[in-house]
């Protein structure tokens, strides 16, 4: 199990690490000894102003104001920490891309951007590590938004963008958690849906593909009695790698279909109440009916299953089916009250707060939203919704009603405090649930219980 991030003491070593600095502009290798690239869009800062021995707050100050005056960045170098939207092995890759993207703005900047990528199998906590030990990124992909903002790890955006600039972005205000503008979305969308294999439904004898829990029970268990050589009816990651890749597809779909919200006036997750318990009985059903046995705990890849032919329905983002060779379709699920819910990405970027290249930093996540860059990424790496209102819209039509009209059931990843230490525990639970080891109220009062021993 994850330890706790965020304690009095990490607090304290982030406070530090702001004073001393990240990202400086001495060259040398990146942590994965790749060459990187830039990002641009704002005022400038140079990296050159130097700290005393009793450097302090405000000397910092006095560096920022410095190298804002000066307006020069010549022998800067950033550091950008982002995760892959390709494989390793594909022909033009994460790397790649941002080494071309950026070659521009580094000439233009007259400066070095060293671009990592980070798998998104404990970013965050690299992510966090990074940024207190002092020698992190200057601009993060964050998809955890609550705990490095609230422990004063990152620059507060607003100050830096106009009210012109904020007014062309469709989801600014995304980025604001913890009681600043911490974050600025860069991938959104991708919302969770039921796709289903239309091949194994006719082979089935379904005509329609189901829209409610039930329905969609059902035609597990008539295609698994049809279809014996189907090895998925329906298929869930709970054998990820990453807790909360699971939690995305296999479970808050069917919560928020509750109509539940997942955080209580506490903001602490919701699961001991009559909608947390119905979620979990449902998915427990779905292995006490034989839809799956308990080696679902071993499946890592559900999209992989379905691609494949393997599984007739696997719940993933829509940005998943520019993969599928297969005849397939997608349908929105109704919960018991007939609510719908979809997890959506709100991935977004960020400026570490101990950045000695603040200014330069958020030129270069300007320049990483911007249409230019953001069109190149939705079609060579993932498309997602369009960021500004001038930017291409390059989402599949087939998901236009979704993106148009079910937007009122549309969640990002809930903000609170050591949330991936959460989602960790939860899925463990589950994850013994499914191997018979706990009862569903087990699994809410202990993964209540744990959560608590970890955020005290």
């Amino acid at each position: 199990m994850r330890k706790r991030f965020f304690t009095a003491t990490l607090a304290s070593t982030i406070a530090i690490s702001v004073l001393a600095g990240c990202g400086s502009s001495s060259q040398g290798e990146s942590p994965q000894g790749q060459s990187a690239e830039e990002q641009a869009s704002g005022t400038e800062q140079s990296g050159e102003a130097e700290q005393t021995d009793d450097s302090t707050e405000s000397s910092a100050e006095q560096t920022t104001e410095s190298a804002t005056e000066s307006g020069s960045t010549s022998g800067a170098r950033l550091k950008v920490w982002v995760p892959p939207y390709t494989g390793a092995d594909a022909d033009y890759t994460d790397q790649q891309f941002w080494d071309d993207e950026f070659a521009d703005f580094e000439k233009e900047n007259d400066c070095d951007v060293e671009v990592t990528i980070v798998p998104w199998d404990g970013m965050m906590e690299k992510m966090t590590t990074g940024i207190t030990s002092g020698d992190g990124p200057d601009v993060l992909y964050i998809d955890t938004l609550y705990d490095l903002a609230s422990a004063g790890a990152l620059e507060n955006l607003d100050p830096y963008f106009t009210d012109e600039e904020k007014s062309g972005y469709y989801y600014y205000d995304l980025g604001y958690v913890a009681g600043g503008q911490y974050c600025m979305p860069m991938v959104v969308g991708n919302a969770t849906v039921l796709f289903c294999n239309k091949d194994i439904f006719k082979n089935a004898g379904i005509d329609q593909l189901p829209t409610t829990w039930d329905e969609m029970l059902q035609d597990a268990l008539i295609i698994k009695e049809k279809c014996p050589d189907v090895t998925y009816p329906l298929v869930q990651s709970w054998g990820n790698k990453s807790a909360k890749s699971a939690m995305m597809t296999c479970f808050f779909p069917y919560f928020w279909s509750t109509g539940a919200d997942f955080l209580t006036v506490d903001n602490t997750p919701n699961i001991d109440s009559s909608e947390g318990r119905e979620t979990l009985e449902f998915l427990k059903s779905l292995e006490d009916k034989g839809v799956y046995d308990d080696t679902i705990v071993s499946v890592g890849d559900a999209p992989d299953q379905f691609r494949s032919g393997n599984a007739a329905m696997a719940m993933m983002g829509t940005g998943m089916s520019s993969s599928f060779d297969i005849n397939w379709d997608w349908t929105s699920l109704k919960g018991p009250e007939g609510k719908e819910g979809y997890w959506i990405s709100g991935d977004s970027l960020a400026v570490a707060a101990n950045s000695q290249n603040k200014e330069l930093a958020v030129k270069a996540l300007k320049y990483m939203v911007s249409d230019k860059v953001m069109n190149a990424f939705n079609e060579k790496l993932y498309a997602s919704a369009p960021l500004t209102k001038t930017a291409k819209d390059h989402q599949d039509e087939t998901y236009k009603e979704l993106y148009a009209d079910k937007t009122e059931y549309f969640h990002i990843w809930p903000a609170f405090e050591n949330a991936d230490a959460f989602y960790d525990i939860f899925y463990k639970n589950i994850q013994s649930m499914y191997m018979g080891d706990m009862t569903v109220d087990e699994v809410i009062a202990q993964s209540l219980d744990e959560y608590e021993a970890e955020v005290q």
